[in-house]
């Protein structure tokens, strides 16, 4: 690495060896796709191990060594359509996104424990690609769908929620004709108990239905739902 990359990665080290001690979170710094230059001593929680840890710099891929195999390989496919999501922006937005990705992380007694991983790019390359990459794993408070992956994509400086969809194979949210009909008449302002009367369901039917929806499209609320449906063409 030439030595004006050097001074790039140095002027962030203070601050990110500072954030470490003080913060209970694991905290990492990585070279896209290269290396791995700083791993915080609370990694050794998770099992890793702190020979490797405390080596100048970590083969790109190490974290990846304890996340769930079936999460991986849906991760793997995420963090691509990011990457192009990313470099699709103006160069001066690209570094505004935050990443939040939740999946299963196995921890030193060899039991899967759903993580939260928010990562940021810090610094772009000289053709404005990602190259610096910052990150902080937590343990979520959400241990209830253990099996599900999330993921969001947040402009820090507008608020702004990119939904992307969990899904395996290119194309591929599958919405059920029942599920369709439930959205589009979401989408037109009907509340539950309207859409129960219409189509001669229960509530808790419909309710069901807007979960599964949501889930699928991983999204927050229906409203995200509704909007992505809409870039995807599911509501036409």
């Amino acid at each position: 690495m030439n030595e004006e990359y050097r001074k790039v990665r140095g002027k962030h080290r203070e601050f990110i060896e500072l954030l470490s001690k003080v913060n209970n979170s694991c905290v990492f710094v990585a070279e896209l796709c290269v290396s791995y230059w700083f791993l915080s001593d609370n990694f050794q929680i998770l099992g890793y191990d702190p020979q490797i840890i405390h080596s100048p710099e970590i083969a790109s891929g190490y974290l990846e060594t304890r996340i769930h195999p079936d999460d991986l390989i849906v991760l793997e496919t995420m963090q691509s359509k990011l990457l192009d999501f990313i470099q699709s922006l103006p160069i001066d937005e690209r570094k505004d996104y935050k990443h939040i990705y939740e999946c299963r992380v196995r921890n030193v007694e060899s039991n899967y424990v759903r993580f939260i991983f928010q990562q940021q790019i810090l610094e772009l390359d000289k053709e404005g690609n990602p190259w610096l990459l910052f990150g902080l794993l937590d343990i979520s408070p959400d241990t209830s769908s253990m099996e599900h992956i999330k993921l969001r994509v947040i402009n820090y400086k507008t608020g702004k929620i990119v939904p992307f969809a969990i899904i395996e194979q290119e194309n591929d949210i599958k919405l059920s004709k029942r599920e369709k009909e439930i959205l589009k008449l979401v989408s037109k302002g009907m509340l539950s108990k309207e859409i129960s009367n219409k189509l001669f369901l229960s509530i808790h039917t419909v309710n069901k239905h807007r979960q599964n929806i949501m889930q699928k499209m991983n999204t927050n609320n229906v409203l995200e739902a509704i909007d992505y449906a809409r870039k995807l063409g599911l509501l036409t």
